[in-house]
């Protein structure tokens, strides 16, 4: 089974993780998988029996340049506004004739109807990522492809309420339907809970993600300042990212406040986000709304302390006090929260090893099989 996956760009963000992760699991029955380093040899042999008759293959409009890539695509064009860009995933569908072509985020939601009419016999999946639209334009594309696809799949409950079912109802469609739920390659090996600041050390807080409104990123540079206005040691704040037209107000933010130590970094590659998972004390995510929330439970699966807002995934995926702290829209009272639990080692490490468990481990076998579902032009359920 060939599957062509086409995503927006190659810079990091929860749809490239979870491509990437894909990559990664389904790609493992190429020869030079284990070589490259890209999967285990133990993985190798297991997904080659799970998966051995799966191609997976990743298109995205845009590439990013060396050390801000979350995923390594196949083919990648010049710009995701690019009509060029667009004509080449169209061409490559053309060219390779998938199996299942699967389009993730608005652009290459646009290309579905007409990339299957290029490639009689591919079965297009729509994938939802996100519990609210983002633009006039994502919501057009979205109303308006879901009804044709042959298959929905969601990454949360929450995108599934939020999109899919209204869009569905209002169009009178039924789609056969699939939930499932991203998963990325582990930031960090499996080891002991994270150690909690010295009391004479800086309480270092970390987002990674996108500059994008609905993460709701002055409130993290509120609650460090809180933090730093509160704590004798101080706090250093760390926010990694595309920007998605947020940065510049962001910064002129950061510079009015009383001085905190923030850092702003542009995209970074894995290795990138490790690095910056390790530095770090706590994640932070004060989000006004998620679908899975890829970064966060990235986090959560690192064994970091983390600091979120209940939306999406997370409102079930998480509880309060034992393996996160979850805003509820107080930042002073927050802010003493964490450093009351910066200041409890025990506490501290006990939460980091609760958040471990929130991760999952059937990503690649779900969406392997709600491919084969698409192929067979059946699906979990009708939406």
């Amino acid at each position: 089974m060939r599957i062509l996956h086409l995503i927006h760009a190659t810079t990091f963000g929860g749809v490239e993780a979870a491509a990437e992760h894909l990559r990664r699991a389904l790609g493992s029955g190429r020869p030079d998988a284990a070589a490259q380093g890209t999967v285990e040899q133990g993985a190798v042999e297991h997904r080659n029996a799970a998966h051995e008759d799966i191609s997976y293959t990743v298109a995205a409009l845009a590439g990013a340049p060396a050390g801000q890539q979350a995923v390594e695509a196949d083919i990648a064009g010049e710009g995701v506004n690019s009509p060029r860009a667009a004509l080449r995933l169209l061409r490559e569908v053309r060219r390779t004739r998938p199996d299942v072509l699967v389009t993730s985020l608005w652009r290459v939601v646009a290309l579905g109807p007409l990339a299957r009419r290029l490639s009689p016999g591919t079965r297009w999946v729509a994938w939802v990522h996100l519990s609210q639209y983002t633009n006039a334009a994502d919501r057009a594309v979205h109303q308006w492809a879901l009804p044709r696809a042959d298959l929905i799949l969601c990454d949360s409950d929450a995108s599934y309420e939020a999109i899919v079912r209204p869009a569905l109802a209002r169009a009178g469609a039924a789609v056969p339907l699939r939930i499932v739920r991203p998963e990325s390659t582990p930031l960090v090996a499996d080891g002991p809970g994270r150690t909690a600041p010295a009391y004479d050390e800086p309480l270092r807080l970390v987002f990674w993600g996108r500059m994008a409104r609905q993460k709701r990123l002055d409130l993290v540079i509120e609650l460090a300042d809180e933090i730093g206005r509160r704590r004798e040691a101080g706090v250093e704040l760390l926010i990694a990212g595309p920007d998605d037209g947020e940065r510049e107000a962001l910064e002129a933010r950061a510079a009015a406040g009383p001085g905190t130590e923030i850092t702003f970094s542009g995209p970074l590659d894995r290795d990138g986000v490790a690095a910056a998972a390790s530095w770090a004390h706590m994640y932070v995510q004060l989000s006004d709304f998620e679908g899975f929330a890829m970064a966060a439970h990235e986090a959560l699966a690192a064994g970091m302390v983390c600091v979120l807002t209940p939306v999406g995934d997370l409102a079930v995926d998480v509880t309060d006090g034992v393996d996160a702290i979850l805003h509820a829209g107080d930042v002073p009272a927050t802010a003493d929260r964490a450093i009351a639990l910066a200041a409890d080692p025990a506490a501290f490490d006990s939460l980091g090893r609760a958040a471990r468990s929130t991760a999952t481990s059937t990503f690649a076998d779900d969406f392997a099989a709600a491919c084969r579902d698409a192929v067979r032009g059946t699906g979990g359920g009708e939406a």
